[in-house]
């Protein structure tokens, strides 16, 4: 929202007024002038009331009004006791320039010539010809300080909706010319995955999850694991950091936040190797050294998660123009030559007749397609819909316009994975349930979801006839590809004309599979950490 013009620019009115009042000030002073102390403190007052009432509710006529006729009297009764008062006869012009434009400097001035010219007229004799240049030029002066600010302020030509357009333009520019210097590119989840193998590399770690934020709810990037122990996945720890940027140690449990220009942009928790004794203080202290290692790490991290988040931004916007678009565009022109059709075949012959009940069911044909694609681009797992349940949904739609029936079977946690992961998977399960339903000829399709942040798995199967021979211009698998592997996914397809065809896709490391061999036992710099077969004793949570 744009600011008004008076508050806009309230320091430079402001500025300009105690300016002026120090410039007669030190006239006065060098001058040794005590008669115009009392026309100075009236200045003073006068322009104190008027800020006042710039910032009420009043009007900005009736305040240039006051101030310029206020102003003029005091000029104009000291004008042969302190012409230096004459000075502030440059500010009502200006500051109400600023305000209302040429309109504003128009006003001021006629009001300062009507009110010193009646002050002239009243006085026993005319002033001298060194009083009238003063005059003159403190009036021009106002005049043209006035001109300028209306100006600068309103030169600037209406907004037609393109000038947020100008701006970006030229952000995106500048960034594209950035990105051939960033060695280590955009992407969260590599950068996310270098910062965790720095930190194994400095600790001895069972496991090791990356949080970030994303619309306000704590997310695992990435994760590590030495065994097959989750670590802190239900993030439980990680938020209790989130909240006060406070390293937290709880038996092995860890966690410990990432910060960038004195803003935490990830937390990082774990759990050290087991059969080890750790002195807690100390080793806050170590994951306070290592995190301080990580800022330049924790920049690159947090440039490319805004990076993201504009991205999907952009492109679910996109989507949804686009939906509304051939909504209330192609498929209504679509669905009324159906209509058309209909009408004719009430007065066409019986030969004409099944060329148009032909034709009626190819309309209908393309009009559920339609539907579908304008489905697919408006449904997206959101912060308020999990992947599971933005998949059932997805499925229930697609069974309902098919006909077919499609079963989901979704095991996911609390813990949620990002939102551009989701959002892949998700249009990847639509896809391979639209493949299904268009050229399986399925009696029943099964999907499978399971979600354990940061790993997750679904599994699209049909008892169909499995793969056809594709199209020329069919692209789907080739864009299920691309997109399993713009999240580090790993997508799979089998298919056999007796068994149907299955479409499974992956991401992370599952659970139930051993450790990652890069985290290692390493010793850790000044802390007293030693291996032992006896059992710990009950760890109590730490601040």
């Amino acid at each position: 929202m744009t600011r008004g013009p008076d508050l806009q620019h309230a320091g430079l009115i402001e500025g300009s007024r105690a300016f002026v009042l120090l410039a007669v000030a030190a006239a006065v002073v060098w001058s040794r002038d005590g008669e115009a102390v009392s026309g100075l403190l009236t200045l003073a007052t006068i322009w104190v009331a008027i800020s006042w009432a710039m910032r009420s509710p009043a009007s900005p006529l009736l305040a240039s009004i006051v101030e310029s006729a206020l102003v003029s009297v005091v000029a104009g009764l000291y004008l042969d006791v302190a012409p230096a008062l004459l000075a502030a006869l440059v500010v009502p012009p200006f500051v109400h320039g600023l305000v209302r434009g040429i309109r504003g400097v128009a006003e001021t001035f006629a009001v300062q010539i009507l009110v010193l010219s009646s002050l002239v007229a009243l006085r026993d004799s005319f002033p001298d010809p060194t009083e009238v240049a003063d005059l003159f030029t403190w009036l021009v002066t106002g005049l043209g300080l006035g001109l300028l600010a209306s100006f600068f302020v309103f030169s600037a030509a209406p907004d037609d909706g393109s000038a947020a357009y100008h701006e970006a333009r030229a952000l995106i520019s500048e960034l594209n010319a950035l990105s051939g210097q960033l060695a280590g590119g955009l992407d969260p989840m590599s950068m996310g995955g270098a910062l965790l193998d720095q930190i194994g590399a400095e600790l001895p770690l069972a496991s090791v999850v990356l949080h970030v934020q994303r619309d306000g709810v704590l997310l695992p990037l990435v994760s590590r694991s030495a065994t097959n122990e989750e670590g802190d996945c239900d993030g439980e720890l990680a938020e209790d950091v989130w909240r006060d940027q406070l390293t937290r140690v709880i038996g092995h449990d860890f966690a410990f936040p990432v910060v960038s220009s004195g803003a935490t942009v990830a937390v990082v928790s774990g759990r050290l190797a087991p059969g080890l004794h750790v002195d807690r203080d100390q080793l806050v202290a170590e994951l306070n050294r290592v995190a301080t290692q990580l800022g330049p790490e924790a920049l690159q991290l947090d440039t490319a998660q805004l990076f993201v988040s504009f991205r999907d931004a952009a492109m679910s916007e996109e989507r949804r123009r686009l939906a509304r678009e051939m909504h209330d565009g192609v498929a209504q022109d679509i669905a009324s030559m159906g209509y058309v059709v209909d009408a004719l075949i009430s007065t066409a012959t019986p030969q004409q007749e099944q060329a148009l009940v032909q034709l009626r069911d190819m309309i209908s044909r393309v009009v559920a397609e339609v539907r579908r694609s304008v489905m697919t681009l408006r449904t997206q797992a959101g912060s308020s819909e999990s992947l599971g349940a933005a998949i059932a949904t997805l499925a229930r739609h697609l069974s309902d316009v098919s006909g077919t029936p499609i079963k989901v079977t979704v095991d996911e946690r609390t813990s949620r994975l990002r939102h551009e992961v989701e959002a892949e998977l998700l249009r990847i399960a639509q896809e391979a349930m639209n493949n299904a339903v268009k050229h399986s000829q399925a009696a029943l399709i099964d999907v499978r979801c399971r979600v354990q942040a940061p790993y997750a798995e679904i599994v699209v199967s049909d008892d169909g006839l499995g793969l056809q021979a594709g199209r020329r211009d069919s692209h789907g698998l080739s864009i299920m590809r691309e997109r399993a592997a713009l999240i580090g996914g790993i997508i799979e397809v089998r298919s056999s004309p007796a068994r149907g065809t299955t479409v499974s896709v992956r991401v992370g490391s599952s659970p139930d599979q051993g450790g990652n061999p890069s985290l290692q036992n390493v010793p850790v710099p000044g802390a007293r950490i030693h291996r032992s077969a006896e059992p710990t004793s009950p760890p109590s949570r730490g601040a």
